[in-house]
């Protein structure tokens, strides 16, 4: 782009007049939007070669006063003129512009009676050089972030600042610094100023609205008026600061600001920031734009991936490759593209085209995948260890052999620096070519090819006339054409097997003789070294009874379902199916092939429980409809499974859960019958013949649940939840009244103060919000944790109720109204997503605890940590990273756990705890006393504070012998060194016994209620955490 257009891009937006004339013909070649509307015109031919002294003066000739002959290149004029077209005086700034040849005057003029500037020296010389210098600083380059780096520079070594920055407004309701300039020795703090709210800033928005600049002088002057802006500066080590508007169509999209400015030219700072903020609202103008245009050249419109430019331009800065010392390459085609275009249309093959580059995204662990060309796509892999590369190479190949859509895949990887691409790519070119060619000649060019039903060879599989195989084939009777209609049955992943039945030698695949434990392809023996790995004797016997009845009968299908234990001592479903061929009299059984596959889509019974699965109950819901009869239908969850499953493992879970089933089969199977649905929850249809209420049955189940629990010494306060529906539902298809079910067992399960729910209007519109509620949090968390904020409810000194800390507390809203944590927290553990928000809980925490650590040096913070994070093994290191980036004193931080953490992840628990121990952040035991072990853990685990459970606290007033008790784990606390705290405190009497027993903090409604951001700012900088009045009150 040329320069003329540059500057015309740049002005465009600008609240001062601008135009650019031509020295010689004084003819006008550009005016600003401001000027065109200010002077009546629409566009540009309406002014386009008329006299700038015509149009702008009112004049006929060439001005007295033209000074075209002392324009310079990048230099400025400055002087004050009253122009007669708009009877107001301006400051005109001129400087002069050669392209292609042509020189041009380019003139800015400033209203200087205009409220920003007409109380201040805005003229004098020295504000003058500023600005001049200022707007040269701003069109020595073409690049926008150039531009606007060494801008901050000039001012901040102008005015002798320590930073110098930039803050843009997000459509989130944040703020960012986007740019900085720090004096030599001075922090940076733009790392840990991104995600500011806005909220937190409010008045200095006030201000920027009106136009005007804010300058501080003394910031402890704003420490009670504004305590979460002080707050924020204190740890910055500012003292004074001047900030002004960024604003584009009269709206504030950001600030310009300088900290710590030499105090004698603050007078001079705030026109001077006001009038360059218009020129940096230009400059962010002009850089969203070449962003924009970059997006759209270096990123391919149908998939969203890098494209050709970008691959080109990697391949011509070499200097991007010059620091890595490992690369990789996967090279991918469509191979049925061009197919799917001439026989399906093009629309086809761009659904094509983004589905494969989608499962590439899923799949493969790098952000730099391109697309190279119509149905090609490059991925790099940066400093990748070899052994993570082939694991990518892996995966991608299971992916695409799940998928009904074909790529192939070609690889290459170095750890030979420097790196020529071009020739990784090439190599990679090449084995990707050959594992096209591999799968035409194994699968045909069929377009539109199911994956999923072919079973591809392995890449070493060319025929190998001395390899084993053969070896077998030749020395053994064999049918190959009964062997393929043995293997060509529909089917899922599956093992083969054949083998001649007189000698009794069988040959099995390679996944099979993995899979289950065999030394070798050739078995010799086969069906009774199988029979050896199916564990229960009733299936064994079982599995021997059939195939001595197929040999007595002569039959030649042999299918049966039953259990078998795999080579990692797994236990799992499977079916067996194969194929006996006899003699022509038969009287001999010669070849017998098959497979084994794992438990088929509809097979019914489920293997923990032993109850049916709920397709087998689609057929009773067939046949009370046709009798027209109706039952009840009891759907229940048994909850916290998934707890058990993370802390003890899935067989103990599975154990409990197959004796609860028993329990429900053996006592209630006269009533009921049972089915199970997905997840942890099942369904009971009551035989209409039952005469029990609804109530005692939904009792009956329950007090089974419970006793299954307590026999493990589990104790669930809501071990289950129950929901209710007639059945069969009118207008309802099997398969629509089951997930209508299960939505109601959701429903239940949040809602623990009833027996059940009932199918209801009220709790169908429940299930579409909740519905809603998952979808929406999923998405906020993935967008960087949108719509989440942290609350602070204070911990006070049981001594003399002043404020000594906090516990910080995750809330989010959905459609503008707070959710329960109740209900978004079991969302967030059951989708994987509590380590994301966990680690964004820590990052606040730290960035809070420094904040608040200036108005309050010996504030500390508590955070939670759940079960899930102790299993994420690089959170540690994150947290060490964010106390770096923080500069918090780690002493402030305590991290909360429960005994359920300490007790049943014991290894994860030890390595976190000695992380902490090492970085210096306390632990707190939460929940104290809610369990049976609390004792022991008081003992065994390092904690420096004692969090006693509300429940105590209620034991407390039962009687004086508890209280005692009580005061007695005080003192023994105490003794071990470790402070206590009482949460749940309400009222002045439980406020009272709570001081009396000793304990050193309290936490409850009686003294604070979780408190917004703000809110706690304002108390600890206000009274310095003075202990509120409502603790005299007496109880009502």
């Amino acid at each position: 782009m040329h320069m003329m257009e540059h500057l015309q891009r740049f002005f465009e937006e600008m609240d001062e007049f601008v135009y650019i004339s031509d020295i010689k013909t004084h003819q006008l070649v550009y005016m600003n939007r401001r000027l065109r509307e200010s002077l009546g015109y629409q566009q540009t031919a309406d002014y386009a070669g008329k006299r700038c002294y015509e149009v702008l003066q009112g004049s006929t000739q060439p001005c007295a006063f033209c000074n075209n002959h002392q324009l310079k290149e990048q230099h400025f004029l400055s002087w004050v003129h009253k122009n007669p077209v708009f009877n107001k005086r301006y400051l005109i700034k001129d400087s002069l512009l050669t392209e292609q040849g042509h020189s041009y005057r380019i003139e800015v003029a400033v209203d200087v009676d205009a409220e920003v500037i007409c109380n201040t020296p805005y003229y004098y010389a020295r504000s003058e050089t500023i600005l001049n210098e200022c707007m040269r600083q701003i069109f020595s380059t073409t690049n926008p972030n150039d531009a606007l780096e060494l801008l901050l520079s000039y001012l901040g070594q102008t005015f002798q600042c320590d930073r110098a920055y930039v803050f843009e407004i997000g459509t989130d309701e944040q703020v960012d610094n986007t740019y900085e300039w720090c004096r030599e020795g001075v922090t940076p703090q733009k790392d840990i100023l991104q995600g500011v709210p806005l909220s937190s800033i409010d008045w200095w928005m006030q201000v920027f609205s009106r136009d005007e600049v804010i300058l501080i002088r003394d910031l402890e002057d704003i420490r009670l008026q504004y305590p979460m802006v002080y707050a924020m500066l204190k740890p910055q080590d500012v003292t004074t600061l001047a900030a002004g508007p960024v604003t584009s169509e009269g709206k504030v999209i950001g600030f310009l600001g300088v900290d710590n400015p030499n105090r004698e030219m603050m007078g001079m700072l705030a026109p001077i920031i006001n009038v360059v903020g218009r020129f940096v609202a230009s400059l962010l103008g002009r850089r969203d734009l070449l962003r924009r245009l970059h997006t759209l050249s270096y990123h391919d419109p149908l998939t969203n991936l890098y494209n050709r430019n970008a691959m080109n331009a990697m391949f011509e800065q070499d200097t991007r490759l010059g620091g890595l010392s490992q690369l990789g390459v996967i090279y991918c085609d469509i191979t049925s593209l061009k197919q799917t275009n001439d026989s399906l249309g093009h629309d086809a093959g761009d659904r094509l085209i983004r589905h494969c580059a989608a499962l590439l995204q899923e799949t493969l662990q790098t952000p730099w995948i391109y697309r190279s060309g119509g149905d090609e796509f490059v991925a790099l892999f940066r400093d990748l260890p070899r052994e993570r590369f082939e694991e990518n190479i892996q995966s991608l190949r299971q992916r695409i052999q799940q998928d009904q859509h074909h790529m192939a895949v070609g690889f290459a990887w170095s750890d030979q620096p420097p790196f020529d691409l071009d020739a990784l790519i090439g190599q990679a070119d090449h084995v990707m070519y050959q594992d096209k060619r591999d799968y035409y000649r194994i699968n045909g060019s069929i377009p539109g090819i199911d994956r999923r039903k072919s079973d591809r060879r392995p890449e070493n599989a060319a025929a190998d006339k001395s390899s084993l195989f053969y070896h077998f084939l030749a020395s053994t009777y064999h049918d190959m054409e009964f062997l393929f209609q043995s293997i060509s049955q529909q089917n899922t992943v599956s093992y083969f097997y054949f083998g001649d039945m007189a000698k009794d030698l069988f040959y099995i695949s390679d996944n099979m003789r993995d899979e289950f434990g065999f030394r070798s392809n050739v078995v010799p023996g086969l069906l009774k070294e199988w029979a050896k790995r199916i564990p229960s004797p009733q299936y064994r016997d079982m599995y021997r009874r059939q195939i001595q009845t197929m040999l007595q009968e002569k039959r030649t299908v042999h299918d049966l379902r039953y259990q078998i234990r795999n080579a990692a001592g797994k236990t799992v479903w499977i079916r067996c199916f194969g194929l006996m061929q006899w003699s022509e009299d038969k009287t001999k059984p010669l070849f017998f092939a098959g497979r084994v596959t794992h438990q088929d889509d509809d097979f019914v019974v489920d293997p923990v429980t032993n109850f049916p699965r709920v397709t087998a109950m689609f057929g009773r819901m067939d046949q009370l409809r046709q009798t027209g009869q109706q039952c009840l239908a009891i759907g229940f969850s048994l909850n916290s499974i998934t707890e058990l499953n993370n802390a003890r493992s899935r067989t103990y879970s599975d154990h409990l859960v197959s004796n609860i089933a028993d329990e429900l089969m053996k006592n209630l199977m006269g009533k009921m019958s049972f089915y199970r649905l997905e997840g942890m929850r099942c369904l009971a249809l009551v035989d209409p013949a039952c005469a029990e209420s609804r109530e005692e049955l939904v009792h009956q189940i329950r007090e089974i649940v419970e006793a299954g629990y307590r026999s493990v010494g589990l104790s669930v306060h809501h071990p289950c939840s129950f929901a209710l529906m007639d059945c069969p539902k009118d207008q309802l298809s099997p398969s629509d009244f089951v997930e209508k079910m299960v939505s109601l067992i959701k429903v239940a399960k949040q809602d623990s103060r009833q027996l059940y729910v009932v199918d209801s209007p009220e709790n169908g519109e429940k299930i579409k919000n909740m519905s809603n509620i998952a979808l929406a949090l999923s998405r906020d968390v993935l967008r960087g944790m949108e719509n989440f904020r942290i609350v602070i409810q204070p911990v006070v000194s049981a001594q003399d109720g002043r404020v000594v800390g906090g516990e910080v507390l995750l809330r989010w809203s959905f459609q503008g109204r707070d959710v329960s944590p109740a209900i978004f927290i079991p969302l967030l553990e059951k989708g994987n997503l509590i380590q994301l928000a966990g680690r964004w809980v820590f990052e606040q925490t730290a960035c809070n605890c420094m904040r608040l650590a200036a108005c309050m040096p010996e504030f500390y913070l508590t955070f939670n940590v759940s079960l899930q994070q102790l299993s994420d093994e690089k959170f540690t290191d994150f947290m060490r990273a964010t106390l770096e980036k923080y500069r918090v004193s780690s002493e402030r931080l305590v991290a909360e756990m429960t005994e359920s953490c300490m007790d049943e992840q014991p290894e994860h628990l030890m390595r976190f705890v000695d992380a902490c121990h090492e970085m210096g952040i306390g632990i707190a035991l939460d929940d104290f006393g809610s369990g049976y072990s609390s004792l022991r853990m008081l003992l065994q685990y390092p904690s420096s504070i004692i969090k006693l459970d509300r429940s105590l606290l209620l034991e407390m007033a039962a009687s004086e012998d508890k209280m005692n008790f009580l005061s007695s784990i005080v003192y023994a606390c105490h003794r071990f060194g470790k402070k206590v705290c009482m949460e749940g405190v309400e009222t002045p009497a439980q406020n009272r016994m709570i001081r009396e027993s000793g304990c050193d903090m309290i936490q409850g409604f009686y003294y604070y209620r979780p408190m917004e951001l703000e809110d706690v700012y304002r108390l600890i900088s206000g009274g310095a955490g003075e202990a509120p009045a409502t603790n005299e009150k007496e109880e009502p």
